[in-house]
């Protein structure tokens, strides 16, 4: 061997050409949306609706109630949903909200599911136009299948979720309240919109942010209820 000279570790193959190929970019993926479509309530109802709970929050039950500002009427839970199809849901809501009348509602009774005995959630009912607000949850439905979404197998309760209930402690007391309350009411309203949410869940209660409003533009509901 040569003097200076080092004989290579690997033979090289000449006939060989090595071409690097530059890796692509890994596509960013956006966080899924947590997501629904409500009916908001108007403020004097908020209001008394508040007022109804602070009562029952008396009772000291083991119960986790849902912010004021959080209670709203839900037509359909999404679930986790792609910014993209996030974007195709709203011309959706919109069509449907163009041809939809305001629709009266007027907040009334409260109960439990699935009864007062042995309750789970804490509601507030509601009367007016129910049979529009049917139509109204229907034609969502109807609209989000074509977009991937599964129709709800249940019958639609139109209700306002109050709180759930977490233990047994002091549960009596909470009874007693509903049963002496059951002709509770506040101010009925007139639904002028159909809201897309974004439902952020936290250790300290579910934050909702409006992503899309669709007013409603149609002709008279049918008067019912």
């Amino acid at each position: 061997m040569d003097a200076g000279y080092a004989r290579p570790a690997c033979p090289v193959n000449r006939r060989y050409r090595f071409n690097w190929v530059k890796p692509e970019k890994t596509k960013f993926m956006e966080p899924s949306i947590r997501s629904f479509i409500a009916i908001d309530l108007s403020e004097p109802a908020r209001r008394q609706i508040e007022a109804f709970i602070q009562e029952l929050r008396k009772s000291d039950a083991q119960v986790g109630w849902v912010r004021t500002e959080g209670i709203h009427l839900t037509l359909k839970f999404l679930g986790n949903v792609s910014p993209e199809l996030i974007e195709e849901i709203k011309p959706a809501l919109a069509l449907i909200a163009s041809q939809t009348a305001p629709i009266r509602i007027e907040p009334s009774g409260c109960g439990a599911f699935p009864t007062i005995k042995s309750p789970r959630v804490i509601w507030v009912g509601l009367l007016g136009q129910i049979g529009a607000l049917a139509e109204l949850a229907q034609r969502v439905e109807t609209a989000m299948v074509p977009l991937g979404f599964k129709p709800e197998g249940r019958p639609f309760k139109p209700h306002l979720t109050l709180g759930r209930v977490r233990g047994r402690l002091r549960l009596q007391a909470l009874q007693q309240i509903l049963l002496a309350r059951r002709d509770f009411t506040a101010e009925p309203f007139d639904a002028a919109e159909v809201v897309l949410y974004k439902s952020d869940l936290r250790p300290d209660g579910a934050r909702y942010t409006p992503l899309f409003k669709a007013p409603f533009f149609g002709g008279p509901a049918p008067a019912d209820g």
